[in-house]
């Protein structure tokens, strides 16, 4: 399953995709110690088309 990392800085977003929910949390947790915030991860399958 794909996982997508947003998060935000002072003047941008990012969206970031990661394959397994393991690398996700990683990623998320390096955004974090960067100083990012409103980090979220979301799984793919909640994004269905209309």
């Amino acid at each position: 399953m794909t996982y997508f990392i947003f998060a935000r800085d002072g003047t941008s977003r990012i969206v970031l995709k990661r394959d397994t929910r393991e690398a996700a949390e990683k990623k998320a947790r390096e955004l974090k110690d960067l100083g990012w915030f409103d980090v979220k991860i979301e799984a793919a399958d909640t994004f269905k088309a209309a």
